[in-house]
């Protein structure tokens, strides 16, 4: 005879409800910059990888919406061939190398790049990583003292970059070099170029950043921030150097330079992931990305060295041993610098614990009920 069945003649007797669990929250370790997805309210593993996926899409849309925008009035409008019946493949092919003499490939190029920056964000919200500024830094926002204070070791950074690449370039001339002649330049299409720069760049840099210092360096972090064990091994997995190395491998296959170009763009971007690391956000990375972006358009725009558009010439080991010497004071001036002013640089964010995961500390209702109180 069952409980809720009692049989004729006996009171009826009802079975107790269940008690409703409340999801239990708990408090995270100190999570440094690329951990922090793991501090999300409702953080699982697949939602990264699920953001990835959304990044891509929105991007794609984005990227393709706006081309259109762009190429087909200048297919029309330009002298492409377009009114004879046919596209000139090599008037698209030239919109898709950034050249300052064609200030519609600036505005393509750079404008395309730039729109990674909302495909990241909402890419974030669309998975429930709220607040998407997660990815800016441990303050959740852009903490604009560092910007202002990382712009000036910036520019002397790529100052001491330029100079030291110069002075081996003339102690040890590359002799697969060009001559260097300058180009005759168009000047209107030089300052319209030159406007797109300085409205576009920073956008451009920062959305670069945001990417692969940001959204792929947190997933990353955040998938083998759950790695278990207590090896030298297991903690090296854990650790923030996969997350800054990877990011910047990748970073520097997205550039079309040569060996030399390539290496320069990688040292650049681990310099950008360590300091990310350090100082626990994007500011010095992006202080750093926008300010050498302007200064190699900048060029471009003059037409020094003999070019006006972009080309796969990473000016040779000069401008690798260049980067290597610039980038080392970048990083050493920002961390010393983030450390003698007491930076946050970690956060600890309130989480839901998986269920039946009760948080230390926790005392149960009775100590009939078990646990720490039993």
């Amino acid at each position: 005879m069952t409980e809720q069945d009692p049989g004729p003649g006996q009171p009826q007797r009802w079975a107790q409800p269940q008690q409703w669990v409340q999801p239990r929250f708990v408090e995270t370790p100190p999570l440094e910059y690329h951990q922090l997805l793991r501090g999300n309210l409702r953080y699982r593993w697949w939602k990264p990888l699920l953001a990835l996926g959304a990044g891509a899409v929105y991007y794609l849309v984005l990227s393709t919406v706006f081309g259109m925008a762009v190429i087909i009035p200048y297919l029309v409008l330009g002298d492409t061939g377009i009114e004879s019946g046919f596209v000139d493949a090599d008037a698209i092919m030239r919109l898709a190398t950034p050249d300052t003499q064609n200030p519609v490939s600036m505005l393509l190029t750079l404008g395309s790049v730039a729109l990674m920056l909302p495909a990241a964000l909402l890419a974030m919200l669309t998975v429930g990583f709220h607040p998407a500024k997660r990815l800016w830094s441990v303050a959740l926002r852009i903490r604009w003292r560092w910007i202002l204070r990382s712009i000036l070791p910036a520019i002397v950074a790529l100052v001491i970059m330029d100079g030291v690449s110069v002075l081996l370039g003339l102690a040890v001339p590359d002799p697969t070099a060009g001559a260097g002649r300058m180009p005759d330049l168009d000047m209107t299409a030089a300052l319209w170029s030159g406007v797109l720069i300085l409205l576009l760049v920073p956008v451009q840099s920062t959305a670069e950043e945001l990417v692969y210092r940001g959204m792929f360096m947190q997933t990353l972090g955040a998938w083998l921030g759950g790695a278990g064990g207590a090896s030298g091994f297991a903690r090296f997995v854990r650790g923030p150097w996969i997350p800054i190395v990877l990011p910047a491998i990748v970073f520097g296959f997205s550039h079309i330079y040569d060996i030399w170009g390539w290496l320069a763009v990688v040292l650049m971007a681990l310099a950008a992931g360590w300091l990310s690391w350090r100082t626990g956000g994007l500011e010095a990375a992006i202080s750093l990305h926008v300010v050498n972006n302007l200064v190699a358009f900048g060029f471009m725009t003059m037409g020094a060295g003999g070019q006006t558009g972009q080309t796969s010439d990473g000016g040779g080991p000069s401008a690798a041993i260049g980067a290597a010497i610039g980038l080392t004071l970048y990083a050493w001036w920002m961390d010393r610098d983030f450390r003698r002013r007491d930076g946050m640089r970690t956060r600890i964010d309130l989480v839901q614990a998986p269920w039946g995961t009760a948080p230390a500390g926790a005392i149960p209702a009775s100590p009939a009920a078990g646990g720490p109180g039993a």
